[in-house]
This record gives C-alpha cells, structure tokens and sequence, in this order.
C-alpha cells in the first residue's frame, strides 16, 4: 500500500478517539465467523477490475498537538495500479504501478523502485491486496483479529514480519458491512503517529485509463 506523506488536523483526533471507543464496542468474532466473513471479502472484491473513491487523510503525529487533514482522489486498477492525487492543502501525486512507485510534486517527478524500499512495498501490497481478493488477509503474514456490528466488519493485523513491522505497529482495516470494500485503514506506526484514512463515494469497476497510472 502506498502512503506517505501523511497530514492531519485536530479534528482528526477527536475522531480517532470516537474511532476507538466504537471499536471498543465491537464484538470480536469467532473463529468460525472470522474465516466467513474472510471467504465473503475474498469472494466479494477476487473479481474487482478498478475503484475510485474521494479519500480524507487525517495524521496525527506524536510530536505535534494538532492534527492535520488531507484529502484528494483515489484511483485503483488491478492488479497492481494505485494513484493517490491529493488536491488539499496541497497539489501531490503518488502512483504505484507494480514495482515502481512515482511521486510527483512541484511539477518534478521522483522514481523509486519497491524492491528496494521494504516499507513502501508492504504499504501498498497492504492496500492493493485489501482492495483485490483480501490477499493481505494472510496469517502467515499478520497475527488478525476480527470484529463486527450492525455497520462494518473490521480486521486488526499486526506484522509477524520483523522488517514491516519497524515501520507499521498495526493496521486497522474497516470493511463496509453492505459491499465489503475496503472503506476505512488506520495505520500506527512504532513512534506513535497515527495515520487514518477513509474512503468515500466509491465507484467500482468503471472504466480508468492505464495513463491514470503514469507519471
């Protein structure tokens, strides 16, 4: 999954602490229901060809009082293709395409290969396969938990791999409860910062064109 870059404002705070009370409120699921809810995501999202949504960043970071807020553009195309356009409070791209991660900000564009940068090439593996047959949903790679309401379903991963999880402490996965797309990841990392991003007005499988996905 591909995030970086991550800003937040103080309303992000209060709520993630609602965030955290709802999730407090939620019933762990048992074994058996985990592995159904597991094979109804797999099933769901196995045969999704695009997405694109409106997204909002919120990041909070330990040494900051306040929080700050982003928002932008998401754009998903299987099996490897994801475009963060970030449109406030400033104008950035991230594009993953495969193996290769392309920023471009200030009309310059950065080229990063993902085999040799760890931490971005789970971050995206993360998102890209949440977003495609629940691929990350792999317990030889995370320890994961389940819960569900009336509303949502949610996974908590924690890493099992050392070198991840330098960088990621635990994901929060939220899967809407009527379509089971993925509609909501938290991501703390091991310094403290949290980073929340939601997902709004999704529209599945519409046509994208592959330059969407070029620098």
């Amino acid at each position: 999954m591909k995030m970086h870059t991550y800003k937040t404002s103080i309303l992000a705070l209060a709520l993630l602490l609602c965030c955290a009370a709802g999730f407090a409120q939620r019933k762990a699921l048992s074994a058996e229901q985990s592995a159904a809810l597991k094979a109804k995501i797999i099933a769901t999202t196995q045969n999704l060809q695009s997405l694109q949504s409106d997204f909002t960043q919120t990041k909070q970071l330990s040494y900051l009082e306040n929080s700050v807020q982003s928002t932008g553009k998401f754009y998903f195309k299987a099996p490897e293709k994801i475009r963060w356009e970030y449109t406030s409070p400033a104008s950035y791209v991230v594009i993953f395409d495969g193996q290769t991660m392309y920023t471009i900000a200030d009309g310059r564009t950065k080229t990063t290969t993902l085999t040799a940068n760890r931490r971005m090439k789970g971050l995206d593996g993360l998102l890209a396969g949440s977003l495609q047959g629940g691929d990350m949903l792999d317990e030889s790679l995370f320890n994961i938990s389940y819960y569900g309401d009336k509303v949502d379903f949610v996974a908590v991963l924690t890493p099992r791999d050392k070198g991840l999880s330098k960088y990621i402490q635990q994901a929060e996965l939220v899967f809407n409860g009527t379509n089971l797309l993925l509609s909501q990841v938290t991501l703390k990392d091991p310094s403290g910062d949290t980073t929340l991003l939601t997902f709004t007005n999704q529209q599945q499988d519409l046509s994208i064109p592959d330059t969407t996905f070029q620098p």
